[in-house]
Formats: C-alpha cells, sequence, structure tokens
C-alpha cells in the first residue's frame, strides 16, 4: 500500500544557488528527531533563517546544552546544514539552516523513503528529488 505522509518546512535561509543537495539521510533517523519537540522547535527556529546554537537556545526557550545535542542529531538527520557565520571578530560560531522546502515520506511494503526537495534549486522538478531509504 502506497500512502505518503507530507510534512513541510518552508525554507527562507539563503543556500548556495549552485550547490547540488545529495541527501543519504536514514528514515529512521529523520523520524527519530523529528519525534522530539525540542528537535521540531529547533528545525522550525532554523528554517526562519541561520541560527546558531546560542540563537536557538533563546528562540526556544530550551538549555543550551540541549540545543547542541539536537542540533547534532538534526545534522545527523539531514535536516539541517552546519556552516561556520563568518564575523568580524575573531570567533566564527557554527550556523545551522534548514536545507530543503519540502520533505516527504512514503510508506510501502518495502519500508519507509523520504525525498527532500529544495524547490529554489530543483525548480520542482519531480526527477530532481533527493530520495532515501
Amino acid at each position: 500500500m502506497n500512502s505518503p505522509s507530507a510534512v513541510a518546512a518552508r525554507s527562507a535561509s539563503t543556500l548556495d544557488p549552485n550547490r547540488t543537495q545529495q541527501v543519504a539521510a536514514e528514515p529512521s533517523a529523520v523520524l527519530s528527531a523529528l519525534s522530539d519537540g525540542d528537535s521540531r522547535r529547533i528545525l522550525a527556529a532554523c528554517d526562519g533563517g541561520p541560527r546558531t546554537a546560542q540563537e536557538c537556545a533563546e528562540l526556544c526557550d530550551v538549555p543550551l546544552s540541549t540545543v547542541y545535542r539536537k542540533l547534532d542529531s538534526l545534522t545527523e538527520a539531514s535536516l539541517l546544514d552546519e556552516r561556520l557565520r563568518v564575523q568580524t571578530a575573531t570567533h566564527h560560531p557554527r550556523e545551522f539552516a534548514t536545507n530543503f522546502d519540502t520533505l516527504s515520506f512514503s510508506f510501502d511494503d518495502a519500508g519507509v523513503s523520504l525525498a527532500f526537495r529544495q524547490v529554489a534549486t530543483d525548480g520542482g522538478e519531480d526527477g530532481s528529488e533527493a530520495r532515501s531509504r
């Protein structure tokens, strides 16, 4: 039986438009990350634009130590991209941003599959979706 379920995250982040998205996420890691309320709040905060761990902690009212653990799991699940925020000071903190517009789950006899889409870079073409099983 093929019954798709979609979770959408509208990304306002400014990702490199020339970047080809290669997503190799394990569906169980994505589902595990999304099952946690703190992780979902952090993901939503990063969807509004790139955020540092400190900014996530303040926006989500979550302890900084928890934020670091959640950012690691969201990054490992391919739900966030990590990069350095270049500043005039010598310290360049890591920042995190969503890397997709839409995340779709499909459930069938073979298991769960994911489809990440970045409409800004793939033009919304189904053939450009990054899929993982």
